[in-house]
């Protein structure tokens, strides 16, 4: 990575910086809570990071919401 890119990134608000680990943390967390309104947030971390069935179950969510998943993730 660049200078320029580094610094770029290091200048950016912190709260847009987003880990693999605290996506699949965020995905349980809302899966858990059924929170309705945040769906769209689920399926486009689900898309943008990859997450596999393996690590949401991995982080605690229920298979039932897992299978009603299959379809977005890989």
């Amino acid at each position: 990575m660049g200078k320029a890119k580094k610094r770029i990134l290091h200048k950016t608000n912190s709260n847009l910086y987003m880990t693999r680990e605290s996506a699949v943390s965020k995905v349980s967390d809302i899966i858990k809570r059924s929170i309705i309104k945040e769906q769209n947030t689920v399926s486009s971390l689900i898309t943008l990071f990859g997450l596999s069935a393996e690590e949401l179950s991995e982080a605690g969510v229920p298979y039932e919401n897992l299978v009603a998943l299959s379809s977005i993730m890989q």
